[in-house]
C-alpha cells in the first residue's frame, strides 16, 4: 500500500471480477442444430441486454415496493444485557471476593395505528412505480418476440422463394432440353 495510490479493498476486486463474468456470456449459434421458433424467442429474451435491464429494473422496484410496505409492520426490538462484576471486600485479616451477576431483558414493541395516509401515500407511489415498471418488461419482451418472429418468418419466405425459383430453374431447363417439334 502507498500513499500516493488508492486504496481497494478485496470485495471491490471480487464485483469486478463478477462483472467480467457477465460482460463476457456471449451467445454462440450451433451451426448444426436447427432451432425452433420458441427456441429462437427464448434465446433472444435471454441474451438481450433490454430484457435483462428491464428485469433488473422490475426486481429493484419490486423491492422498494416491499421496502414501503414494510413501513407500517410492527417492529419488535429485543434487548439482553448481562454484567458480571467482581468486588472484594476486606473483612478482618483477609480479602473475600463477591462476584455478582445482572441480567436485564428489554422489548420494545412499534407499531404504526394512525398513518393518515404518509405511508400509505409512499407504498401506492411505490406500487405504481412497480407497475410501470413491469409494463415495461412486458414491452420489452413484446418488442423482442415481434422482432424474433418477423426474422424467422422472413427467413421462411426466403428459403420458399429459393425453393420455388430452384424448382422454376429446374423445370426451365429440363423444357428447354426437350427436342423441338418440327
Amino acid at each position: 500500500m502507498s500513499p500516493n495510490l488508492p486504496w481497494h479493498s478485496s470485495q471491490e476486486s471480487s464485483i469486478r471480477d463478477e462483472a467480467k463474468q457477465v460482460a463476457s456470456e456471449k451467445f454462440r449459434v450451433n451451426a448444426a442444430s436447427t432451432y425452433s421458433l420458441a427456441e429462437l424467442i427464448d434465446l433472444a429474451e435471454s441474451y438481450n441486454p433490454e430484457t435483462r435491464v428491464a428485469w433488473e429494473r422490475a426486481r429493484s422496484l419490486a423491492d422498494a415496493f416491499g421496502v414501503a410496505r414494510s413501513e407500517l409492520y410492527p417492529t419488535l426490538v429485543a434487548v439482553a444485557l448481562s454484567q458480571t462484576s467482581r468486588q472484594q471486600a476486606f473483612l478482618n485479616t483477609r480479602f473475600y471476593r463477591r462476584v455478582v451477576q445482572s441480567s436485564d431483558l428489554a422489548f420494545d414493541l412499534n407499531y404504526t395505528i394512525f398513518d393518515f395516509r404518509g405511508g400509505a401515500g409512499r407504498i401506492d407511489q411505490a406500487k405504481a412505480r412497480l407497475l410501470a415498471a413491469d409494463f415495461d418488461f412486458n414491452d420489452a419482451h413484446r418488442r423482442v418476440i415481434y422482432q424474433t418472429e418477423t426474422a424467422y418468418y422472413l427467413l421462411l419466405n426466403a428459403i420458399g422463394q429459393r425453393r420455388q425459383l430452384v424448382q422454376t430453374w429446374q423445370m426451365l431447363t429440363q423444357y428447354n432440353k426437350q427436342p423441338n417439334p418440327p
